[in-house]
């Protein structure tokens, strides 16, 4: 078996949201054990690499113990890992942010953008929006020194609005980094309409012309993912799928019950379902997947843009049964910006 690279827990299938374009949604809503959750890290640990390991849920705050028990165990067997944790921020109380602070744990939190823009999309069970439960989470954090991700779903009701979040960046004042993830049509994504390709470019034309404005007006220099992973991709000397750590077969998501699958988009889903943590990882199988989904993304390698791509999600083109055009908008437009950066000799 290769060393894990990433693995990515989820602590819980349960939620406290119902967020309209939910992809996990159908997740079985129990709580992961200690056993299970040892048994995991240990499995990862195993390959001897430094790994990332990265909870998520469900929301994986819901799970607050567990997590403290989780991490006091990383840290009393000197387990060479850097922790992450994705979270719907409405659950970050003062001691979830001591704790997460203390424990070093690096926070992601999804915001869609503007109050107004947000609440629609990201809302409790009965209907009220969340984001004014989101910002007092982020300021907690703020106010012991702690520095966020922000990442924003993308989706045909905000891509209009995307340069919203650079605001909301900006203003809480501890972002140092924003993502936009398209919708999966997944769960209840389904039912949601996913962002055109042409609309696509032009938000994140806008997004990247905002945050020069502000940069400039600020001096505060916030890191947009998708731009960041292009600038690294130019000094790459491999020509394979560098985004994915399922296609490399060096990613792993391991589920409450102990199931472990290749890539979170796929939970449930027998066909990427590569062992327990009791039994291990079927090795086979995982080899054999990371194939398939190459051989099925064969058609990236002919793109121009591919080396500084590194290739498009299977499980979003999986899920959509179609190339989806509007990933590759969003990776040019960061392509374009890193591009531009590096003749300006910015951020480097």
């Amino acid at each position: 078996m290769n060393p894990l690279r990433m693995m990515v827990l989820s602590l819980t299938g349960s939620c406290n949201l119902a967020c309209r374009y939910c992809y996990a949604s159908e997740q079985d809503a129990r709580t992961m054990t200690w056993d299970t959750a040892r048994r995991t890290i240990d499995l990862a640990a195993e390959g001897g690499a430094p790994f990332l390991l990265q909870f998520s849920g469900g929301e994986p705050l819901l799970a607050l113990p567990l997590l403290v028990q989780i991490a006091d165990y990383v840290r009393g067997n000197r387990i060479r890992v850097r922790m992450d944790i994705q979270t719907n921020g409405t659950l970050i109380s003062d001691e979830a942010a001591d704790f997460l602070c203390n424990a070093g744990i690096g926070v992601g939190v999804s915001l869609d953008g503007r109050p107004d823009v947000h609440d629609p999309l990201r809302c409790f069970p009965d209907g009220r929006g969340t984001s004014s439960a989101v910002i007092a989470g982020i300021q907690r954090l703020a106010e012991r020194g702690k520095e966020i991700g922000l990442t924003a779903v993308v989706t045909a009701e905000n891509v209009t609005a995307l340069p919203g979040v650079i605001e909301m960046a900006y203003y809480l004042g501890n972002v140092r980094r924003v993502g936009f993830d398209l919708l999966r049509g997944q769960g209840r994504g389904v039912s949601v309409r996913p962002a055109r390709e042409e609309d696509v470019a032009l938000a994140m034309e806008r997004v990247f012309a905002l945050c020069r404005k502000l940069e400039r007006l600020t001096g505060r220099h916030i890191v947009i993912a998708q731009a960041e992973q292009a600038a690294c991709l130019a000094h790459r000397v491999d020509g394979g799928f560098s985004h994915c750590h399922a296609m490399s077969g060096a990613g792993i998501h391991v589920d409450a019950l102990g199931r472990i699958y290749a890539c979170s988009s796929f939970v449930g889903d027998e066909r990427f379902l590569l062992g327990d943590v009791v039994h291990g990882i079927d090795v086979r199988r995982q080899g054999e997947l990371s194939h398939e989904m190459q051989r099925t993304m064969a058609f990236c390698r002919t793109c121009t843009d591919f080396l500084r791509c590194g290739g498009a999600c299977y499980a979003r083109m999986a899920g959509e049964n179609a190339i989806c055009t509007a990933e590759c908008a969003l990776k040019r437009a960061a392509i374009k910006e890193a591009t531009s950066n590096k003749k300006q000799g910015l951020h480097e």
